[in-house]
């Protein structure tokens, strides 16, 4: 956000708050009620339970809280969404830990994310059930018409002599980045005029919008002044906005940065009339700053433990060997590589899946026979990165393979290891020459032909020179997407062995 943004949306808020000053004092004391101090801490898109580099974590939010509820005034706790995936402990436990966490936490109210559906709506109706805390779904329903069992379609909350009402919102695209199945999603703008009007009926005098919704979503929502506050998630943005009306935040991600919403708010009678005046004071947490809650980190602590227990379990056994030395997986087709491509590939059902050998990095031989583990794929795969979906054309592909063989040589990272399609590539033609045979399904490829590519969130957006993938139109993106190291583990469980080997998919010449 731009300084003057910054200084446009102060100037409002001083303004809102000389109005609420000066509108008090024109009352008569008795039609007058005390100023609320209401505290909205906010987070969203938290599956990593532990601090990385000193910030972020569950620990350091609830830091935060505390530091939050031991001031005057109301504090709510607020979860905008996607925290039961994507992470290795919830590929094993199905975000089980994140429930019991955030059980811990006097969770005001979250909404559900799409992530929250990554492992169906069977896993999502038992988490919901193992929850202390309230989940708004408003424009989510069953495949009967019926909210979701355990979620709660607003809540209004007193304070003071006001009503303080709150809905959630989930972003309609969750079928299609998640597994919804007969779970449906109404739109969210409809929903949202709906509810609004719904709350301010009921006697609501402050409406929070819990939203895990786009940013052009937010942005209606406040323009037609369907809430008076948006928290969202989703795009994992560090926002904080205010029109002069209606106040809008978003508090990046993984609790690295914690947004905090103080509003000060007086309810008047006035010939006859019911008038509500606020004003917002926004924060923005920086966590490495926060110590952490002692009791919490606890608990991570303890689901630390366990995940390292987790990666020893055996997940399965390659019958072939496997290598992911440096020089393998930088050079030359390989079978690991095979491996990963075929998994990621199948896990979001793109047409082909290109990854990049410098992602494979445990350097190391396997042994036919080999029980796999989990710890060996995490080992392989460590940067954390996840398998986005794009739609690309015949075209882009190639010039995506020229990339992954212009520096073989030098044995780069950007070599690609490849499934579903078949290249050839001479190494001794210039660069920008070298693929002179590409099949896909058995055909030629077809430059003008769309195509859809299974690859890593790095290389999408044009990590070891893939620039042939920026701008592409991602049908899973990376805020969507699931970790590659959880896919891969769940495709050799699936298969209890496999035979991942060397088979002419790149050829070199």
């Amino acid at each position: 956000m731009t300084l003057t943004l910054l200084k446009t949306r102060r100037a409002a808020a001083l303004v809102a708050a000389a109005g609420l000053v000066l509108a008090a004092a024109l009352l008569p004391a008795a039609a007058r009620a005390e100023p609320v101090t209401l505290r909205f801490v906010q987070t969203n898109d938290i599956d990593r339970m532990e601090e990385d580099d000193g910030r972020g974590g569950f620990a350091r939010l609830a830091g935060v809280l505390a530091a939050e509820r031991a001031k005057d005034g109301t504090t709510f706790f607020v979860h905008s969404g996607d925290s039961i995936s994507p992470s290795l402990l919830s590929g094993i436990d199905r975000g089980v830990h994140i429930i019991d966490i955030l059980n811990r936490m006097d969770v005001t109210v979250m909404v559900p994310g799409n992530h929250e559906f990554d492992f169906g709506p069977e896993v999502f109706r038992e988490r919901m059930a193992e929850k202390t805390f309230d989940v708004v779904a408003s424009n989510i329903r069953e495949a009967d018409g019926s909210a979701p069992a355990h979620t709660i379609d607003d809540k209004i909350i007193e304070v003071g002599g006001l009503k303080i009402a709150f809905y959630g919102l989930t972003t309609e695209e969750t079928p299609v980045v998640a597994t919804a199945r007969d779970v449906t999603f109404a739109s969210s703008i409809e929903t949202a005029r709906a509810k609004s009007a719904a709350l301010k009926e009921a006697g609501a005098d402050f409406v929070v919008a819990v939203v895990h919704t786009p940013l052009v979503v937010d942005m209606m929502l406040v323009r037609e002044r369907l809430a008076d506050l948006v928290l969202s998630g989703h795009d994992e943005h560090l926002i904080t906005y205010y029109d002069g009306r209606t106040a809008l935040t978003e508090s990046y991600s993984q609790a690295d940065f914690v947004v905090v919403t103080e509003i000060a708010i007086e309810k008047s009678e006035r010939d006859g009339r019911t008038r509500v005046a606020w004003s917002p004071r926004f924060e923005v947490i920086d966590t490495a700053t926060v110590e952490p809650d002692a009791a919490i980190a606890a608990v991570v602590k303890g689901y630390e433990d366990k995940l390292d227990a987790e990666l020893q379990v055996e997940i399965g056994t390659t019958e072939t060997a496997l290598d992911s030395r440096r020089a393998t997986v930088r050079t030359q087709e390989a079978a690991i590589g095979n491996l990963i491509a075929d998994a990621t590939r199948q896990a979001v059902g793109a047409d082909i899946g290109i990854t990049n050998g410098g992602g494979i990095r445990a350097d190391k031989e396997y042994a036919a026979g080999t029980k796999l583990t989990r710890g060996d794929i995490l080992a392989e795969l460590p940067f954390g990165n996840k398998t986005v979906k794009l739609e690309v054309t015949g075209a882009a592909v190639k010039a995506a393979l020229e990339n992954g063989f212009s520096q073989v040589r030098e044995v780069a990272g950007r070599f690609p290891q490849v499934s579903g399609l078949k290249v050839t590539a001479k190494l001794g033609n210039p660069v920008g020459e070298r693929v002179t045979a590409v099949e896909i399904g058995g055909a030629p490829l077809d430059p003008a032909k769309v195509y859809t590519v299974a690859t890593n969130d790095y290389m999408a957006l044009g990590g070891d020179g893939y620039r042939a993938f920026v701008g592409a139109t991602n049908l899973v993106d990376a805020v969507d997407a699931t970790l590659m190291a959880s896919q891969v583990i769940d495709y050799i469980a699936a298969a209890g062995n496999v035979a991942p080997a060397v088979e002419g998919r790149i050829v070199l010449e």
